[in-house]
This record gives C-alpha cells, structure tokens and sequence, in this order.
C-alpha cells in the first residue's frame, strides 16, 4: 500500500504537474526550459562532487528531465488546442 501511495506521488509530481506547468505557460520551449535548467544544474553540481556512481542528485536529474518533456508536452497540447479553437479567416 505504501509503495503504491509513493509510486502515485511520484507520477503526480514529476509527470502531471509539469504537464499542467507546460499546459498553463502554452508554450513547449518555454516550459521545458525551466526544468532542463533545473537538471543541469543538479547534474553539475553531482559531477562537481565527484562520486556519481552512487549519487541521488542523478535522480533527480533525471526526473527532471522527464519533467522537462512532460511540460513541453503540455505546452505542445495547449498550442494545439488554441489553434484548432481560433477561427481562421
């Protein structure tokens, strides 16, 4: 039960809130931006220590970038919902 409440929590933090970012910025490059500038710097920062075999940051490298995508598939979503919304002349 427990490893099933973690496993929700984690979907729900770094697949659909960014999705919801990504959703609410509207624009794909500018979503993701923020999360890749999260993740490199969270992956320098675990390089710059040295030891990475073993470090977490990479993890949380890692979700980040898959943050970065789900965001700017969010903003891709919303491009292509106002598009078809907006009547065309």
């Amino acid at each position: 039960m427990i490893g099933t409440d973690i496993a929700l929590v984690s979907l729900l933090a770094v697949v659909i809130l960014p999705f919801g970012i990504g959703w609410w910025i509207g624009n794909p490059v500018f979503a993701a931006a923020v999360f890749v500038a999260m993740a490199i710097t969270v992956a320098l920062g675990a390089v710059g220590r040295g030891e990475t075999a073993g470090d977490p940051a990479l993890g949380l490298a890692l979700s980040l970038a898959v943050s970065a995508g789900s965001a700017a598939g969010g903003g891709y979503a919303r491009t292509k919902y106002r598009a078809r919304r907006t009547p065309r002349p």
